[in-house]
């Protein structure tokens, strides 16, 4: 049970909260800036460092979020089912040796 639950919370999860962080910074973004999110960076009305600046913003942002749930996820899978649910590359080095 305890990989099904690693698949759902830690795969699942960490996808679901990467495509709501995305929305939501889409909607700062365009709220912030009056214009849309820069998509297409061969768009010759987006300059540079606009097309820099959404980057760096979306990027940063989906990655803290993916991490914080990831490991939010393997704290419970951890305390719930065990070391042996988490996929062996999420493991502290002792228990993969041991495996």
């Amino acid at each position: 049970m305890g990989k099904v639950a690693w698949q759902i919370i830690g795969v699942g999860g960490t996808a679901l909260a990467a495509m709501a962080t995305r929305k939501a910074l889409a909607a700062v973004w365009e709220k912030s800036t009056k214009r849309a999110v820069p998509m297409n960076p061969n768009d010759d009305e987006i300059g540079l460092s606009e097309a820099l600046a959404w980057t760096i913003v979306s990027g940063v942002g989906v990655a803290v979020v993916q991490l914080t749930v990831q490991r939010y996820a393997a704290k419970t899978i951890r305390s719930r089912f065990g070391e042996d649910s988490l996929p062996k590359q999420m493991r502290p080095t002792q228990a993969r040796l041991e495996s």
